[in-house]
């Protein structure tokens, strides 16, 4: 497995700390809590997003895929090896979640520990490039495109989602605003990776300006393995940016805040599932 040095980040609303300081290393040790809350949602994007790329094409081209913010890659793992996949490579910034993915994958894709804004890759080394749920993520969202198209080689496809903060339907974040706003919950990252979303235009005007072609954009959403209250609770007080808040709360306070958001959980279930809302773009070089 080829490796490189994991850098700053800033992802899932937690601030950006030194690699290998004591937030990156939370992050690494979250990978039970991705596997079982967030991947096997957003797997059935990359699914999705795979398509677009004529991952599972009949008479496939020998194509070389990149795959950046895989997480615990449960898409590229489930499906490969494919005929029109010639070879598949797989980064993430955090050393704990590719571990996961190199688990899955074996010898079926190489891993490699990088951030997607600085990617240790020649230039026009891909002719195919997805990030599932990774443009919300950084910090630079500039430096993240550039580097998606100094990859690509002329011709190539890129195909890329990320969660709107606030977006419509959204019933998996609303509900934890919901609950936790009245005891002082602090407002959402306002990053841009997370807001583009709401307006088509703007993102795939975005996505033109590094360069990229024929942007087409959707929204959709993605449903959570949530079923009763238990696991939602596991999945919002695993967040760190929950756990941070709940922490700075007297014993009082954090129990009542806890039973809010438990009944608040109960009165999402009742009424359809836990969701979020994405957007996704498909873009050529």
């Amino acid at each position: 497995m080829a490796t490189a040095t994991c850098e700053a980040r800033e992802c899932c609303g937690a601030p950006a700390t030194p690699a290998g300081g004591p937030g990156a290393a939370g992050w690494d040790t979250m990978a039970s809590w991705y596997t079982s809350n967030i991947s096997p949602a957003t797997a059935s994007l990359a699914f999705n997003l795979l398509s677009h790329l004529g991952a599972f094409a009949a008479a496939g081209e020998g194509l070389k895929f990149l795959e950046t913010h895989c997480g615990d890659a449960k898409a590229a793992s489930t499906a490969l090896p494919l005929p029109g996949v010639a070879s598949y490579t797989a980064c993430d910034f955090s050393a704990g979640m590719l571990a996961v993915g190199q688990a899955g994958l074996g010898d079926k894709a190489t891993t490699v520990c990088a951030e997607s804004t600085a990617l240790p890759f020649e230039a026009e080394s891909f002719d195919r490039y997805m990030s599932n749920m990774g443009c919300c993520c950084v910090s630079d969202l500039d430096a993240k495109l550039r580097e998606a198209y100094r990859v690509l080689r002329p011709g190539g496809v890129a195909a890329m989602s990320m969660r709107i903060e606030g977006g419509e339907n959204d019933t998996a974040f609303q509900t934890i605003g919901e609950a936790l706003n009245p005891f002082g919950f602090p407002p959402p990252p306002q990053r841009e990776g997370l807001l583009l979303g709401k307006d088509l235009p703007a993102l795939k005007a975005k996505w033109e300006s590094f360069g990229f072609k024929n942007p087409i954009a959707w929204r959709t959403w993605v449903v959570l393995p949530i079923h009763d209250e238990d696991a939602f609770m596991n999945f919002a007080t695993g967040q760190p940016p929950v756990q941070k808040f709940l922490g700075t709360l007297d014993d009082a306070k954090r129990q009542e805040a806890l039973k809010v958001l438990r009944e608040k959980a109960g009165e999402t279930l009742s009424k359809g599932a836990f969701q979020i809302s994405v957007a996704a773009v498909v873009v050529r070089k």
